[in-house]
């Protein structure tokens, strides 16, 4: 060996970054499914309004990102459009249309 570290020249870029987070929350999303906590219908609707809400934003390109990820989640269970979850997202306030329900207020 010649006593050189290997992780000296592994570098942390963003975009490495990014593809960790991403890759984990997919991760963390697959499970809650599992498990039963939430729909893939529901995550579709989430991600999809953090990318409208970027695209409104100015964020094209982190927009596109994350309307790909929506569109794979709507594509799971039971194949929601993406383009009738942007249609709804006005109407996204309970599980009707796909969002998260709200806390009870008891």
């Amino acid at each position: 060996m010649d006593g050189k570290n290997k992780n000296d020249d592994f570098e942390i870029t963003p975009k490495l970054v990014f593809d960790l987070n991403l890759a984990l929350y997919l991760d963390l999303v697959a499970a809650l499914e599992g498990a039963g906590a939430i729909t893939y219908r529901q995550m579709a609707a989430r991600v999809l309004n953090v990318s409208m809400d970027a695209r409104a934003d100015g964020e094209a390109g982190l927009s596109t990102v994350l309307e790909g990820v929506a569109k794979g989640f709507a594509g799971q269970g039971d194949g929601l459009s993406i383009e009738l979850l942007k249609a709804a997202r006005g109407l996204r306030e309970d599980d009707a249309m796909g969002d998260i329900p709200m806390r009870p207020a008891d």
